[in-house]
């Protein structure tokens, strides 16, 4: 099994990503302007051109970029127990940069020799003791899928183990928490 690391997006790209959603907006905005009689169409125009270059570009640059939808695999007890098909199949995916989900916790490659571990508190309001309880957890979960599967072993192997204690699962959250090398740092 090889391992291949997730490749950062090209500094570009991640400035369209800053700049889609706002030029989207404006360029709706310009349009509903020109609509309603406060800017000239040739201004609602112009927000047409603005809109459909941001979503075009959405589409496009990903592919450009080099950017691969994120692969996300989940792996059970069972799966582990048995190494059977689908285990073999789950740890081939990881092993070629996808997430893998095991127990609550998400292990994945990053750049720099890393390997990130996210796992979501059940609060935003946690304090240094809860968080330390939570990564003791993920701790616990690696060092199981570390001495369970070899071919986990192989792929994390030589690898930085950092912690990130996430709000929750959805866009707008943030890291609470990050420990490395048992190491823990309040990141709010």
């Amino acid at each position: 099994m090889t391992t291949q690391h997730a490749r950062t997006a090209p500094s570009w790209y991640v400035l369209f990503y800053q700049l889609y959603g706002p030029a989207w907006w404006i360029g709706t905005g310009l349009i509903a302007g020109s609509w309603f009689n406060i800017a000239s169409p040739t201004v609602g125009w112009i927000g047409f051109g603005l809109a459909c270059a941001a979503s075009l570009g959405a589409y496009v640059l990903p592919s450009l970029a080099g950017v691969k939808p994120e692969d996300f695999v989940v792996l059970d007890s069972r799966m582990l127990n048995s190494k059977g098909e689908a285990y073999s199949d789950a740890l081939e995916r990881f092993s070629n940069g996808a997430t893998l989900m095991y127990d609550g916790v998400a292990f994945g490659f990053r750049p720099d020799n890393e390997i990130a571990c996210g796992v979501v508190a059940q609060s935003s309001d946690i304090n240094e003791t809860e968080a330390r309880e939570i990564a003791d957890h993920a701790e616990t979960v690696f060092d199981t899928l570390t001495a369970s599967s070899p071919e986990f072993a192989s792929a994390v192997a030589g690898q930085t183990f950092r912690i990130s204690i996430k709000s929750g699962m959805d866009a707008n959250a943030t890291e609470l928490f990050r420990v490395v090398d048992r190491s823990i740092e309040s990141r709010s």
